[in-house]
């Protein structure tokens, strides 16, 4: 049994009768695995008025099953040598462990426990309730954290996406035992799951080790909401009094499974992904009016999106807007130089290749292109990708998607609408 139906060499695929999805990379020169579960079982899936239960349930289900209490749970991982985590963001769930290939089976074991016989203890949820309250006293006080979840929030309004990932103080102080059972009852079911693993493994054995430790797991979680975002131009600010300006702008972009999307990586990176970049040079460098400035692309099953962060003084926070806008309108009008393409490409693939050496990115690389995309993507055929941008490529991805308009600002600081933005964007 290969299961290898049309997938490059070293690269497997099977479904288990009762829905989960194990996809797998071979990687002999290793002598670790790692693995991860990821389910539709996050900040969407909450009901409306517990918002911040995927984030308190990610901590909670590493806190005890039926057989082990907290401790002992950790001395079991520890044993092992054993990495493990869990983590959550708007649309999906993943719980992970890394370990040297031989521990393999026993690790699995441990994690068949979490998964499904977890208890959620009441002797624990109020030390990670509080450890919550804590990451939203911090992010509240963080504009730089903040920053991006006001951002958001307009740009997804009107769906589950412009959620705040942590919740609220008061929400999060009013989560019970009970919400966490229910959501784990909801959303932890079978056809729910894909399986990736990444390492040095023997690929029959890990179908059987999973058939065998969850086969007869049984359930099914209901398709998860679709989220459609129509973004608009909008301006949100947020008072602050103080010698900082942090200004976040998101606009539309191709996303993970759009034709364009190398294309946007590529305007993404000319934009401002490294100290060459356009946005550094033309307002850090030249200008001195930001002590930091990126772009960045993000995104989700249905938009992609440009992300541009600057932090800058009140008194320059004008201006910083405006070179910035200016930088945007340039692009799109003239897409990138020969000079930039090139230079965009062999920072793409080198950060491709870095990522790609070790089990743990090889592990979510592959998860993420299946779970999108329906695919497995080797690292050869993402620098080939890269590879075949060409300028013109960029510019009629830059007419599908203009980088200034629909623009949402957010900003926080003393600044006014009026002194921060004026006529910039007329």
């Amino acid at each position: 049994m290969s299961d290898q139906q049309g997938l490059p060499p070293n690269y497997f695929n099977h479904t288990l009768p009762n829905g989960i999805e194990l996809i797998g990379q071979y990687m002999p020169s290793l002598s670790s695995i790692s693995f991860g579960f990821q389910l539709d079982a996050a900040v969407v899936h909450e009901p409306e008025e517990k918002q911040g239960l995927a984030h308190l349930f990610e901590y909670m289900l590493l806190q005890g099953t039926k057989t082990k209490d907290a401790r002992a749970l950790n001395e079991a991982f520890e044993s092992l040598g054993a990495r493990k985590g869990a983590s959550t963001s708007l649309e999906t769930a993943m719980v992970w462990g890394q370990i040297v290939n031989t521990k393999f089976d026993a690790t699995l074991d441990l994690f068949h426990d979490v998964l499904l016989n977890p208890t959620f203890p009441n002797s624990e949820l109020e030390q990670m309730r509080n450890l919550v309250l804590q990451e939203i006293r911090r992010r509240d006080d963080e504009p730089m954290s903040r920053i991006f979840e006001l951002v958001r929030a307009n740009f997804y309004k009107g769906t589950a996406l412009s959620r705040l990932v942590l919740g609220t103080d008061e929400q999060v102080r009013q989560l019970k035992r009970q919400d966490l059972r229910d959501f784990w009852q909801a959303r932890y079911q079978p056809n729910n799951v894909l399986f990736s693993i990444a390492g040095k493994f023997d690929w029959d054995h890990v179908v059987e080790r999973m058939q065998g430790l969850f086969g007869n797991w049984q359930g099914e979680a209901a398709p998860s909401p679709e989220q459609e975002p129509h973004p608009t131009q909008s301006i949100s600010l947020e008072f602050r009094e103080g010698k900082q300006e942090h200004i976040a702008m998101m606009v539309p972009f191709p996303n993970y499974t759009d034709q364009d999307y190398y294309a946007a990586m590529v305007a993404a990176e000319v934009l401002g992904g490294s100290m060459a970049s356009r946005l550094f040079v033309e307002v850090r460098e030249k200008r001195g009016l930001v002590y930091s400035v990126s772009a960045g692309l993000s995104g989700n099953k249905h938009i992609g999106a440009l992300r541009i962060y600057a932090g800058t003084t009140p008194e320059q926070g004008r201006e910083c807007l405006e070179v910035i806008v200016n930088e945007l309108r340039k692009l799109e009008k003239d897409g990138i130089t020969a000079d930039e393409l090139e230079r965009a490409k062999v920072q793409l693939k080198s950060e491709n290749v870095m990522r790609g050496e070790g089990s743990g990115s090889r592990m979510s690389a592959i998860l993420r292109s299946w779970w999108y995309e329906r695919q497995i993507k080797t690292i050869q055929e993402i620098k080939d990708a890269i590879d075949a941008v060409t300028q013109e490529q960029v510019l009629s991805m830059l007419q599908r998607y203009s980088p200034v308009h629909p623009l949402t600002i957010a900003a926080i600081g003393p600044l006014s609408q009026e002194e921060l933005v004026g006529n910039t964007l007329s």
